[in-house]
Protein backbone atom coordinates (compact mmCIF):
# COMPACT_ATOMS: atom_id res chain seq x y z
CA UNK A 1 0.00 0.00 0.00
CA UNK A 2 1.56 3.30 -1.05
CA UNK A 3 1.39 6.59 0.84
CA UNK A 4 -1.71 7.91 -0.90
CA UNK A 5 -3.59 4.60 -0.60
CA UNK A 6 -2.70 4.39 3.09
CA UNK A 7 -3.91 7.95 3.67
CA UNK A 8 -7.24 7.34 1.90
CA UNK A 9 -8.10 4.48 4.29
CA UNK A 10 -8.33 7.00 7.14
CA UNK A 11 -11.45 8.60 8.56
CA UNK A 12 -12.33 11.94 10.09
CA UNK A 13 -11.73 10.60 13.59
CA UNK A 14 -8.03 10.18 12.71
CA UNK A 15 -7.53 13.91 12.11
CA UNK A 16 -7.62 17.14 14.16
CA UNK A 17 -11.14 18.22 15.13
CA UNK A 18 -12.39 15.16 13.19
CA UNK A 19 -12.12 17.19 10.00
CA UNK A 20 -12.40 15.23 6.75
CA UNK A 21 -8.89 15.79 5.41
CA UNK A 22 -9.26 12.87 3.00
CA UNK A 23 -12.12 14.65 1.22
CA UNK A 24 -10.15 17.92 1.26
CA UNK A 25 -7.17 16.18 -0.34
CA UNK A 26 -9.28 14.45 -2.99
CA UNK A 27 -10.83 17.76 -4.01
CA UNK A 28 -7.43 19.44 -4.18
CA UNK A 29 -5.91 16.55 -6.13
CA UNK A 30 -8.74 16.71 -8.67
CA UNK A 31 -8.09 20.44 -9.11
CA UNK A 32 -4.36 19.84 -9.60
CA UNK A 33 -4.93 17.01 -12.09
CA UNK A 34 -7.56 18.80 -14.13
CA UNK A 35 -6.24 22.36 -14.05
CA UNK A 36 -2.56 22.46 -13.16
CA UNK A 37 -0.36 19.43 -13.86
CA UNK A 38 -0.93 19.39 -17.62
CA UNK A 39 -0.14 23.10 -17.71
CA UNK A 40 3.08 22.46 -15.77
CA UNK A 41 4.09 19.89 -18.39
CA UNK A 42 3.35 22.36 -21.19
CA UNK A 43 5.42 25.09 -19.54
CA UNK A 44 8.41 22.92 -18.63
CA UNK A 45 8.71 21.52 -22.15
CA UNK A 46 8.63 24.99 -23.67
CA UNK A 47 10.43 27.25 -21.19
CA UNK A 48 12.35 28.79 -24.10
CA UNK A 49 13.95 27.63 -27.35
CA UNK A 50 16.84 26.02 -25.44
CA UNK A 51 15.11 24.33 -22.48
CA UNK A 52 12.88 21.26 -22.76
CA UNK A 53 12.76 19.68 -19.31
CA UNK A 54 11.89 16.05 -18.66
CA UNK A 55 8.45 15.08 -17.36
CA UNK A 56 6.98 17.28 -14.60
CA UNK A 57 3.37 16.17 -15.08
CA UNK A 58 0.98 14.25 -12.80
CA UNK A 59 3.02 11.16 -13.64
CA UNK A 60 6.05 12.72 -11.94
CA UNK A 61 3.93 13.54 -8.87
CA UNK A 62 2.77 9.93 -8.78
CA UNK A 63 6.35 8.68 -9.08
CA UNK A 64 7.52 10.88 -6.19
CA UNK A 65 4.75 9.36 -4.07
CA UNK A 66 5.89 5.87 -5.07
CA UNK A 67 9.50 6.61 -4.15
CA UNK A 68 8.55 8.10 -0.78
CA UNK A 69 6.40 5.01 -0.15
CA UNK A 70 9.37 2.77 -1.00
CA UNK A 71 11.62 4.73 1.37
CA UNK A 72 9.14 4.35 4.22
CA UNK A 73 7.96 0.85 3.29
CA UNK A 74 5.55 1.06 6.22
CA UNK A 75 3.59 4.28 5.71
CA UNK A 76 2.11 4.04 9.21
CA UNK A 77 5.40 5.56 10.41
CA UNK A 78 3.67 8.86 9.55
CA UNK A 79 0.50 9.99 11.25
CA UNK A 80 -2.53 10.41 8.97
CA UNK A 81 -2.22 14.18 9.44
CA UNK A 82 1.47 14.12 8.41
CA UNK A 83 0.46 12.07 5.36
CA UNK A 84 -1.95 14.83 4.38
CA UNK A 85 0.70 17.53 4.81
CA UNK A 86 3.25 15.56 2.78
CA UNK A 87 0.86 14.54 -0.01
CA UNK A 88 -0.23 18.14 -0.63
CA UNK A 89 3.41 19.27 -0.60
CA UNK A 90 4.20 16.63 -3.23
CA UNK A 91 1.28 17.83 -5.35
CA UNK A 92 2.55 21.42 -5.44
CA UNK A 93 6.34 20.98 -5.30
CA UNK A 94 6.91 21.54 -9.06
CA UNK A 95 3.66 23.32 -9.87
CA UNK A 96 5.18 26.78 -9.44
CA UNK A 97 6.61 26.45 -12.96
CA UNK A 98 3.33 27.76 -14.35
CA UNK A 99 3.91 31.22 -12.83
CA UNK A 100 7.43 32.17 -13.87
CA UNK A 101 9.14 29.07 -15.21
CA UNK A 102 12.08 27.38 -13.51
CA UNK A 103 13.22 30.44 -11.57
CA UNK A 104 11.77 30.33 -8.06
CA UNK A 105 9.31 27.54 -8.91
CA UNK A 106 9.88 25.91 -5.51
CA UNK A 107 8.40 28.97 -3.77
CA UNK A 108 5.51 29.92 -6.05
CA UNK A 109 3.73 26.57 -5.89
CA UNK A 110 2.26 27.68 -2.58
CA UNK A 111 0.08 30.16 -4.51
CA UNK A 112 -2.06 27.24 -5.70
CA UNK A 113 -3.21 26.46 -2.17
CA UNK A 114 -5.92 29.09 -2.33
CA UNK A 115 -8.03 26.16 -3.51
CA UNK A 116 -7.10 24.12 -0.42
CA UNK A 117 -9.64 24.29 2.41
CA UNK A 118 -7.24 24.44 5.34
CA UNK A 119 -5.93 27.15 7.66
CA UNK A 120 -3.24 29.69 6.85
CA UNK A 121 -0.82 28.00 9.26
CA UNK A 122 -1.33 24.63 7.56
CA UNK A 123 -0.67 26.23 4.17
CA UNK A 124 2.53 27.78 5.51
CA UNK A 125 3.83 24.42 6.77
CA UNK A 126 2.97 22.69 3.48
CA UNK A 127 4.57 25.51 1.47
CA UNK A 128 7.75 25.39 3.55
CA UNK A 129 8.08 21.63 3.02
CA UNK A 130 7.48 21.91 -0.74
CA UNK A 131 9.93 24.80 -1.08
CA UNK A 132 12.78 22.81 0.49
CA UNK A 133 12.85 20.28 -2.37
CA UNK A 134 15.14 22.59 -4.34
CA UNK A 135 18.32 24.53 -3.62
CA UNK A 136 21.71 23.87 -2.05
CA UNK A 137 21.75 26.53 0.66
CA UNK A 138 20.60 24.07 3.36
CA UNK A 139 16.86 24.62 2.70
CA UNK A 140 15.75 21.86 5.10
CA UNK A 141 18.12 22.92 7.89
CA UNK A 142 16.45 26.33 7.84
CA UNK A 143 13.05 24.86 8.72
CA UNK A 144 11.69 24.18 12.19
CA UNK A 145 12.52 20.67 13.39
CA UNK A 146 8.87 20.02 14.20
CA UNK A 147 5.77 21.83 15.33
CA UNK A 148 2.46 21.11 17.02
CA UNK A 149 -0.75 22.21 15.35
CA UNK A 150 -4.24 21.41 16.59
CA UNK A 151 -2.65 19.03 19.09
CA UNK A 152 -0.86 17.07 16.35
CA UNK A 153 2.93 16.85 15.98
CA UNK A 154 4.23 17.51 12.49
CA UNK A 155 7.89 16.56 11.84
CA UNK A 156 8.59 19.36 9.38
CA UNK A 157 12.25 18.66 8.58
CA UNK A 158 11.68 14.93 8.20
CA UNK A 159 8.73 15.42 5.84
CA UNK A 160 10.77 17.90 3.79
CA UNK A 161 13.64 15.40 3.59
CA UNK A 162 11.30 12.63 2.42
CA UNK A 163 9.90 14.87 -0.32
CA UNK A 164 13.31 16.09 -1.46
CA UNK A 165 14.88 12.62 -1.58
CA UNK A 166 11.75 11.08 -3.14
CA UNK A 167 12.02 13.73 -5.86
CA UNK A 168 15.70 12.87 -6.35
CA UNK A 169 14.81 9.20 -6.87
CA UNK A 170 11.93 9.98 -9.24
CA UNK A 171 14.07 10.23 -12.36
CA UNK A 172 13.71 7.09 -14.43
CA UNK A 173 13.20 6.11 -18.07
CA UNK A 174 9.54 7.17 -18.12
CA UNK A 175 10.48 10.82 -17.56
CA UNK A 176 12.36 11.04 -20.86
CA UNK A 177 10.74 12.21 -24.08
CA UNK A 178 12.27 9.31 -26.00
CA UNK A 179 10.41 9.86 -29.28
CA UNK A 180 11.29 13.57 -29.35
CA UNK A 181 14.90 12.68 -28.53
CA UNK A 182 15.05 10.07 -31.31
CA UNK A 183 13.63 12.48 -33.87
CA UNK A 184 15.99 15.31 -32.89
CA UNK A 185 13.15 17.55 -31.74
CA UNK A 186 14.66 18.43 -28.35
CA UNK A 187 16.99 21.45 -28.14
CA UNK A 188 20.69 20.56 -27.93
CA UNK A 189 20.93 22.12 -24.45
CA UNK A 190 18.25 19.75 -23.10
CA UNK A 191 19.14 16.45 -24.76
CA UNK A 192 21.42 15.43 -21.89
CA UNK A 193 18.55 15.52 -19.35
CA UNK A 194 16.47 13.20 -21.49
CA UNK A 195 19.34 10.89 -22.44
CA UNK A 196 20.19 10.46 -18.76
CA UNK A 197 16.59 9.63 -17.81
CA UNK A 198 16.21 7.36 -20.82
CA UNK A 199 19.25 5.30 -19.81
CA UNK A 200 18.16 4.95 -16.15
CA UNK A 201 16.00 1.83 -15.80
CA UNK A 202 16.26 1.24 -12.04
CA UNK A 203 16.43 3.80 -9.25
CA UNK A 204 15.13 2.26 -6.05
CA UNK A 205 15.81 2.37 -2.32
CA UNK A 206 16.60 -0.92 -0.59
CA UNK A 207 15.60 -0.35 3.01
CA UNK A 208 17.03 -3.63 4.31
CA UNK A 209 20.58 -2.85 3.12
CA UNK A 210 20.21 0.93 3.58
CA UNK A 211 21.35 1.38 -0.02
CA UNK A 212 20.08 2.91 -3.25
CA UNK A 213 20.17 0.78 -6.40
CA UNK A 214 20.79 2.52 -9.73
CA UNK A 215 20.82 0.66 -13.06
CA UNK A 216 21.72 2.18 -16.43
CA UNK A 217 21.74 0.78 -19.96
CA UNK A 218 23.66 2.63 -22.67
CA UNK A 219 23.40 2.04 -26.40
CA UNK A 220 26.22 2.42 -28.91
CA UNK A 221 24.83 5.76 -29.98
CA UNK A 222 24.71 7.00 -26.38
CA UNK A 223 28.35 5.98 -25.92
CA UNK A 224 29.43 7.73 -29.13
CA UNK A 225 27.46 10.94 -28.70
CA UNK A 226 28.59 14.02 -26.87
CA UNK A 227 25.88 16.19 -25.33
CA UNK A 228 25.90 19.91 -24.74
CA UNK A 229 26.19 20.93 -21.09
CA UNK A 230 26.53 24.61 -20.27
CA UNK A 231 29.55 25.82 -22.27
CA UNK A 232 31.08 22.45 -23.12
CA UNK A 233 30.24 18.95 -24.37
CA UNK A 234 30.12 15.79 -22.28
CA UNK A 235 29.69 12.06 -22.78
CA UNK A 236 26.61 10.52 -21.17
CA UNK A 237 28.79 8.10 -19.20
CA UNK A 238 30.65 11.01 -17.61
CA UNK A 239 27.33 12.68 -16.79
CA UNK A 240 26.22 9.46 -15.09
CA UNK A 241 29.31 9.61 -12.88
CA UNK A 242 28.50 13.21 -11.95
CA UNK A 243 24.83 12.52 -11.30
CA UNK A 244 25.41 9.36 -9.22
CA UNK A 245 27.83 11.30 -7.05
CA UNK A 246 25.20 14.05 -6.70
CA UNK A 247 22.70 11.41 -5.58
CA UNK A 248 25.17 10.34 -2.91
CA UNK A 249 25.49 13.94 -1.74
CA UNK A 250 21.69 14.24 -1.62
CA UNK A 251 21.62 10.98 0.35
CA UNK A 252 24.00 12.34 2.98
CA UNK A 253 21.95 15.53 3.23
CA UNK A 254 18.70 13.57 3.59
CA UNK A 255 20.23 11.41 6.33
CA UNK A 256 20.67 14.47 8.56
CA UNK A 257 16.93 14.76 9.05
CA UNK A 258 15.57 11.21 9.34
CA UNK A 259 15.95 8.38 11.82
CA UNK A 260 18.34 5.52 11.18
CA UNK A 261 15.59 3.17 10.00
CA UNK A 262 15.05 5.35 6.93
CA UNK A 263 18.66 6.33 6.23
CA UNK A 264 20.73 5.21 3.22
CA UNK A 265 24.49 4.92 3.36
CA UNK A 266 25.55 3.75 -0.09
CA UNK A 267 24.66 3.92 -3.77
CA UNK A 268 25.16 0.75 -5.84
CA UNK A 269 25.47 1.51 -9.54
CA UNK A 270 25.54 -0.85 -12.50
CA UNK A 271 25.98 0.41 -16.08
CA UNK A 272 25.36 -2.01 -18.93
CA UNK A 273 26.21 -1.52 -22.61
CA UNK A 274 23.77 -3.20 -24.98
CA UNK A 275 23.22 -3.11 -28.74
CA UNK A 276 19.85 -4.79 -29.23
CA UNK A 277 20.39 -7.92 -27.09
CA UNK A 278 24.19 -8.10 -27.22
CA UNK A 279 26.70 -6.50 -24.88
CA UNK A 280 29.44 -4.48 -26.62
CA UNK A 281 31.38 -3.48 -23.49
CA UNK A 282 31.70 -5.19 -20.12
CA UNK A 283 29.35 -3.75 -17.47
CA UNK A 284 30.72 -1.13 -15.09
CA UNK A 285 29.76 -1.55 -11.43
CA UNK A 286 30.75 0.71 -8.56
CA UNK A 287 29.62 1.62 -5.07
CA UNK A 288 29.64 5.06 -3.49
CA UNK A 289 29.52 4.91 0.29
CA UNK A 290 30.53 6.65 3.46
CA UNK A 291 34.04 5.76 4.52
CA UNK A 292 36.90 7.13 6.55
CA UNK A 293 36.97 10.49 8.27
CA UNK A 294 34.54 12.96 6.61
CA UNK A 295 36.21 15.32 4.16
CA UNK A 296 35.10 18.06 1.80
CA UNK A 297 38.15 17.68 -0.45
CA UNK A 298 36.92 14.72 -2.51
CA UNK A 299 34.50 16.12 -5.05
CA UNK A 300 34.24 13.65 -7.91
CA UNK A 301 33.36 10.02 -8.38
CA UNK A 302 36.78 8.97 -9.75
CA UNK A 303 38.58 10.14 -6.61
CA UNK A 304 35.99 8.53 -4.42
CA UNK A 305 35.77 5.12 -6.08
CA UNK A 306 39.37 4.74 -7.26
CA UNK A 307 40.13 1.44 -9.02
CA UNK A 308 36.45 0.51 -9.22
CA UNK A 309 36.27 2.93 -12.14
CA UNK A 310 39.52 1.90 -13.76
CA UNK A 311 40.31 -0.79 -16.30
CA UNK A 312 43.87 -1.55 -17.38
CA UNK A 313 44.96 1.49 -15.34
CA UNK A 314 42.68 3.74 -17.43
CA UNK A 315 39.81 5.74 -15.98
CA UNK A 316 36.50 4.52 -17.44
CA UNK A 317 35.59 7.92 -18.88
CA UNK A 318 33.18 8.42 -21.74
CA UNK A 319 36.12 9.13 -24.07
CA UNK A 320 37.93 5.95 -23.02
CA UNK A 321 34.88 3.68 -23.47
CA UNK A 322 34.09 5.25 -26.87
CA UNK A 323 37.65 4.73 -28.08
CA UNK A 324 37.88 1.11 -26.83
CA UNK A 325 34.62 0.32 -28.64
CA UNK A 326 36.21 1.63 -31.83
CA UNK A 327 33.67 4.38 -32.41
Amino acid sequence: MNLEEFFETKHSIDFPSEKDYVAIYRTFKQFMNSEIHNEVKSVTTRLDNKVYLNDHSANHVKMVMQKVSAILKDCSYLTPYECFILLVAIQIHDAGHIFNGREGHEKTGRNLMEKLEVTTMEKKIIGDIARAHSGKNDPIGGLSYKTTIFGQTVRIQELAALLRFGDELADENSRASSYMLEKGLIPEESKLYHAFSESLYNFMPDKESHSIQMGFCLTKQQVQNKYKKENSDIYLLDEIYIRTFKTFQECLYYNRFVNYEHQFHSINIKIEFLDEFDSFFDPISYRIEEKGYPTLLINNVFEYCGTQLERSANKLTGEYVRSVCGF
